[in-house]
């Protein structure tokens, strides 16, 4: 079969009751569906700390080589919570091409906690988030918040959230927050292994 990456046509014929019925059928190559670049962070970008592929704003949330254990691979994305000085959230993103109007997609990633001694100076909450351009806009379509405190620490634990683009545009999201106690931060948070798949 011809493996290209590009629409496949398929012409077949059935046999009924001593009649031919003839059916064309198109399949889509899975190539043409939405994926992300770099999911596991493995290529830097225009410096070691940034991963090629995903854009990021705020503090100390960078591309790590040297940080353990990682879920596959050899690098992750670290946020270095104990660092943070203020209380604006920080994360990255990635606009996804062939995204399809109305299907649905699961976006997801594994985490792991190196959590504070005292609760308190853990950071608040990982939000998973998918949004589509509306009218020049970035709109939310899904969103799912994970409180840190529910986590468990040093174990990969999966964060997913679903949702349906309301056209051609998708945008995923990895956002923290930190705790709101300034200069009494503690704590760290690992990712790896993004993922973004059709529902089924």
């Amino acid at each position: 079969m011809n493996r290209r990456r590009n629409w496949l046509v398929a012409l077949g014929c059935v046999l009924i009751s001593g009649g031919i019925v003839s059916a064309k059928v198109t399949v889509l190559d899975d190539a043409a569906f939405p994926k992300l670049v770099n999911p596991s962070f493995e290529d830097s970008g225009d410096a070691s700390d940034r991963a090629a592929g995903w854009s990021r704003w705020g503090q100390w949330i960078n591309r790590e080589d040297q940080w353990t254990p990682v879920h596959s691979g050899r690098c992750i994305l670290g946020y270095h919570h104990w660092e943070i000085t203020d209380a604006n959230t920080s994360g990255v993103y990635q606009d996804v091409a062939h995204a399809v109007t109305g299907t649905g997609y699961t976006f997801g990633i594994y985490a792991n906690l190196d959590k504070a001694k005292n609760p308190t100076r853990d950071a608040l909450s990982i939000e998973l988030r998918l949004e589509s351009i509306v009218n020049g806009q970035q709109q939310i379509v899904a969103s799912k918040l994970y409180k840190v405190a529910d986590l468990v620490p040093d174990q990969w634990e999966k964060l997913t959230v679903s949702g349906a683009p309301s056209n051609d545009s998708l945008r995923v999201l990895v956002i923290i927050t930190p705790s709101p106690q300034n200069g009494a931060r503690g704590g760290a948070i690992r990712f790896d292994d993004a993922f973004l798949e059709p529902i089924s």
